[in-house]
């Protein structure tokens, strides 16, 4: 006989009058009344108790060692080269500790017991034994839903001092596959279990405890007067069968897992608690995508929820187990499993293993989740570790344990042995254990979570990604620029000059500068397109760097650099990061100090198309302006998806020579967050060329920011070489007057031509409008222009206030510009103060 695993018991408890109470707590003792109107009913309290795995402490009927059948290994077939199958058996139901709501297929535990459970109830004269009058005694009451949700309360009232009681109860109540419940003295039932493994219950029956007085209830020949808490005894009634990566495993997917040719009916016999009539012979599977990796050992494979829970047997002969599995192509590797001994309220445990273990010694690891939170959390790890000898006898074997983890796809090889700033929770080693050992591994919380836009949820996003490659020289045939467009991924580059300064045929546009507004990040006067010429080439190119980025990774950090002679900047943008999106990139000198710095918008609109408008033709004449369709660096709303990871890397290892070493992946992600962002476009102060951060679009935050080392804050001046040294910075406004339109001098609303300068923030071709250009809009006319309510910019705090806010190339007088403002109505020459953040609307030059 083997011996069975501990059971414990679910707690009845008697309630009594408010008269018996207060006798209690006085000290005495009173037995119910004979009478029915003092009888209450048998209430169970709110803590429900169910059969302990800890076999140290379990009640044994038997009194013999724990023993198991031997472990065995067979070769499977279906694969080129050898595969092995190794068959262990554990006592007790092994589980993942969880306190997620139980589900049919979820291993049962104290902590998740199911909400109602079936209970019969038997009485008797107390002169009897139930052994005795078991054959000839119905049920006083019969199949009673027992609810958590009314307390684990009864309609069964206790009997008496003349009575005696016997109750045999399963879970859950109405359990699929459970059918034709004899009540008729010892009860039975004929159970046929769920194709679904997900439908499988872990079946709990009532175990065999005959009651030895009032301070031991058990369920048998229960004293009718019975006035203490104890408990009733449920056991489980059915083998978990599980599966497991061995000592080593080629990389691949588990796409099904099929248990063939297996009894799938059977009678259990309350009296003998065990199955009979076992028929049918029937196949189940479960389906469900599991990575393994080349990494993996010794590692369950099946938690909590798809768990095969089946009727204990002798496997039939024929019976195989078959596993599905793709690394490229699908292949089918099969098993015989015949004769296998499934015991009932024991654990099977199968490792598929392409490594032939020949030992005695075995090792599970069971995580709860495979998957931690971000945010941080606790993670319990089940572990077992036994050796077994050929005749079925099982010691623990201790084990020490380690662990290294990678940071968002950075490896790093240090090996940690207790805890660390990422873990704060470690057990390090252990003496083991044979019915498993629950530890902790906690983790804090990673750092700012990187929000990844997604080509399943966003269409623009989906377009960009699916473009061709579009790989150029950004400046080829083109005017130069302080902004650059992009729409699609590729290895892009452009040289290293001013703006505007240079015609697309590599003539200088000294038109776009030469005055002593334009100067460099010295302060001194720009005389040359080329950065590293000017100043009689004393400003020389170090490196480049990426000042901030609303999408992360949008311009690989890793690929930002200068090219070989150093007079252009060069950069990817990949695939799998491309999406709307802006980013500022510079080029430093040796001393770190930015001496230009470019927008890179990312868009899927093509830009080509323009709107047509005129102003109002009494305000410097008549005019017509072409509109870029979309506002400078706009993106279109998004639900970005959290990209941060952080995999745990835990390496188990069993002290003793030649035996088992067990290794499992814990992935800390933050892909169950989101972030949603609404239509956004970026700021701009007036005369400056450099973009500061949009808001999110739905609120009065700015819009998160990724890759960079520097700080989005303020800085109090108002010089323009300052605003070149710092494009991260808002400054205190500028009073010059030709910054976006060189030459002007006049603050007149007007329709003069905007001649580009090169602290111009608009891509090629495109300028500021005129101080007159939008004249003749109304209200209504905006909305259909495209014109946005983004807010704007002030002091430090964005107000996305339901406004609109559009600068306009020119000055209405010192520290002041035009703008159209977008209120209660459209105000298309409003002036206000130069260092407020308000968007741009560009016009085709």
């Amino acid at each position: 006989m083997f011996k069975l695993p501990k059971f414990t018991k679910i707690i009845l408890l008697k309630y009594c009058t408010i008269i018996v109470i207060v006798t209690l707590f006085t000290g005495c003792t009173e037995y119910l009344s004979e009478n029915y109107e003092t009888r209450q009913t048998i209430d169970l309290p709110s803590s429900v108790n169910v059969m302990n795995e800890n076999l140290a402490n379990a009640k044994s009927r038997t009194g013999s060692d724990s023993l198991a059948p031997a472990i065995h290994t067979s070769t499977v077939s279906g694969s080129d080269k050898p595969i092995y199958f190794r068959y262990t058996t554990t006592p007790g139901i092994q589980k993942k500790l969880s306190c997620e709501t139980k589900t049919r297929g979820t291993i049962i535990t104290t902590d998740n017991f199911y909400d109602s459970y079936s209970l019969y109830t038997y009485l008797y004269p107390i002169s009897d034994n139930w052994s005795t009058v078991a054959t000839s005694t119905n049920p006083t009451t019969s199949d009673e839903q027992v609810l958590r949700a009314r307390n684990w309360g009864t309609t069964t009232l206790w009997p008496g001092t003349g009575v005696k009681c016997a109750f045999f109860a399963y879970a859950p109540y109405h359990a699929t596959g459970l059918s034709s419940f004899t009540a008729s003295g010892w009860p039975t039932f004929h159970y046929t279990v769920p194709s679904s493994v997900t439908l499988q219950s872990d079946l709990l029956v009532t175990q065999n405890d005959v009651s030895t007085g009032l301070g031991d209830y058990g369920n048998i020949d229960v004293p009718g007067n019975f006035n203490e808490k104890d408990y009733i005894t449920f056991d489980h009634a059915c083998t978990a069968i599980r599966f497991a990566i061995g000592n080593q495993m080629a990389p691949c997917t588990i796409k099904k897992i099929e248990i063939k040719n297996v009894y799938s009916e059977g009678d259990y016999q309350y009296q003998t608690e065990s199955w009979t009539n076992l028929s049918n012979q029937t196949s189940f599977n479960l389906t469900q995508d599991i990575i393994v990796k080349s990494t993996d050992s010794n590692r369950v494979l099946t938690d909590n929820s798809n768990v095969f829970m089946m009727i204990p047997q002798k496997v039939p002969n024929d019976a195989i187990i078959s596993v599905t599995i793709n690394d490229g192509e699908e292949h089918v590797l099969q098993a015989h499993i015949g004769q296998d001994n499934w015991l009932k309220g024991y654990t099977v445990t199968y490792y598929l293993s392409t490594a032939e273990v020949n030992t005695g010694y075995v090792l599970s690891i069971s995580p709860a989740s495979t998957t931690i939170p971000y945010t941080g959390g606790n993670d319990v790890i089940t572990i077992n570790s036994y050796k077994q000898t050929y005749y079925g006898s099982m010691a623990t074997v201790p084990w020490t344990a380690s662990y290294t983890y990678d940071d968002n796809g950075t490896t790093d090889t240090t090996t940690y042995t207790t805890t660390s700033s990422a873990v704060t929770a470690f057990t390090p080693s252990s003496t083991g254990s044979i019915t498993g050992q629950n530890v902790n591994f906690t983790v804090a919380a990673g750092g700012q979570v990187i929000y990844k836009s997604s080509s399943d949820q966003n269409l623009h996003t989906k377009a960009l990604r699916e473009a061709a490659d579009g790989s150029c020289d950004l400046a080829d045939g083109k005017q130069t620029a302080n902004c650059y467009v992009i729409h699609a991924p590729g290895h892009y580059s452009f040289p290293l000059v001013y703006g505007n300064a240079l015609n697309g045929d590599k003539t200088y546009n000294t038109s776009s500068y030469g005055t002593p507004t334009f100067v460099d990040h010295q302060g001194v006067q720009i005389d040359n397109p080329y950065i590293y010429l000017t100043h009689g080439g004393a400003n020389v190119p170090y490196d480049a760097c990426i000042v901030w980025q609303d999408a992360p990774h949008l311009i690989t950090p890793s690929s930002l650099k200068l090219s070989s002679d150093k007079h252009s900047i060069e950069f990817d943008v990949e695939r799998d990061n491309i999406c709307q999106g802006n980013s500022v990139i510079a080029v430093r000198d040796k001393s770190g100090n930015i001496m230009w710095s470019w927008h890179i918008w990312v868009t899927d609109y093509a830009l080509t198309q323009t709107y047509e408008y005129a102003n109002n033709p009494d305000v410097g004449g008549a005019v017509i302006s072409k509109l870029m369709e979309k506002t400078l660096g706009y993106c279109d709303p998004d639900v970005r998806v959290g990209n941060q990871t952080r995999e745990f890397h835990l390496t188990i290892k069993q002290t003793d020579v030649g035996s088992e070493t067990g290794s499992i992946n814990l992935l800390q992600s933050s892909s169950n967050q989101t972030y949603t962002y609404g239509a956004n476009a970026p700021y701009y102060q007036w005369g400056r060329k450099d973009l500061m951060l949009p808001t999110n679009g739905i609120s009065n935050t700015s819009k998160p920011y990724y890759d960079s080392p520097y700080i989005m804050t303020s800085l109090s001046s108002s010089n323009i070489k300052d605003g070149i040294l710092h494009p991260n910075m808002y400054l205190s406004g500028f009073s010059s007057f030709e910054l976006w339109n060189k030459g002007n001098n006049v603050t007149t609303i007007n329709n003069n031509p905007v001649i580009k300068t090169i602290y111009d923030p608009c891509p090629t071709n495109y300028t500021l409008p005129r101080t007159a250009a939008f004249t003749g809009f109304t209200t209504t006319l905006a909305a259909s222009y495209n014109f946005k309510l983004f807010g704007w910019y002030q002091g430090g705090v964005v107000d996305f206030n339901g406004s609109g806010w559009y600068w306009l190339s020119g000055p209405s007088s010192s520290g002041y510009s035009y703008c159209c403002a977008w209120q209660s109505g459209f105000n298309p020459t409003y002036g206000d103060n130069t260092f407020f953040g308000f968007q741009i609307m560009p016009v085709l030059e």
